[in-house]
């Protein structure tokens, strides 16, 4: 397995995530792979297993927010609401689904490293599912803020501004 990341040119993917929403944009595998520098022996299968995994999870933590957005505008797309947002969804959603792969390094070929990568997995699926948060955060702030202006909401009401509060 190349720990280095690095992808090889014969081995890019033209597969694109169809995204189930049609409010959220479609997530290329390549991109993902480049962004992440995921090895090149990954299998697609399973980085398809959790793209989709995570564009669900992501959809679902978003959902609220756009159906309230959407009551009181029209928007049809992330991109057409705030074109800069489709950058943030899908940092959302590729990092959810890179904590998700964290599992898939441990190699038998490479016991050393696997075991390096096993004992700082959990560190590692945090800190990813913690950018996925932030991004998730992100969004929701800006869509709520946007409705909030149009009325969506009643004045006075205030809500987290989109931000998750965490347990200490």
């Amino acid at each position: 397995m190349s720990l280095n990341g690095m992808t090889y040119p014969e081995q890019s993917t033209e597969t694109v995530i169809k995204n189930s929403r049609p409010f959220f944009p479609d997530i290329e595998l390549q991109a993902f792979k480049d962004i992440y520098r995921l090895p090149g022996e990954y299998e697609e299968a399973p980085l398809i297993y959790e793209l989709k995994g995570a564009l669900r999870h992501v959809n679902e933590e978003l959902i609220d927010s756009v159906l309230i957005l959407q009551s009181v505008i029209v928007a049809e797309t992330l991109e057409a609401f705030q074109a800069e947002l489709v950058d943030v969804y899908q940092r959302a959603v590729m990092s959810w689904a890179r904590s998700s792969l964290i599992k898939f390094f441990e190699t038998i070929n490479r016991k050393a490293a696997a075991e390096i990568q096993g004992e700082r997995g959990d560190v590692l699926v945090d800190e990813f599912k913690g950018s996925a948060y932030k991004a998730i955060d992100q969004l929701n702030s800006r869509i709520i803020k946007v409705a909030e202006q149009n009325g969506a909401l009643p004045a006075g009401s205030k809500f987290a501004n989109g931000f998750r509060a965490s347990i200490i």
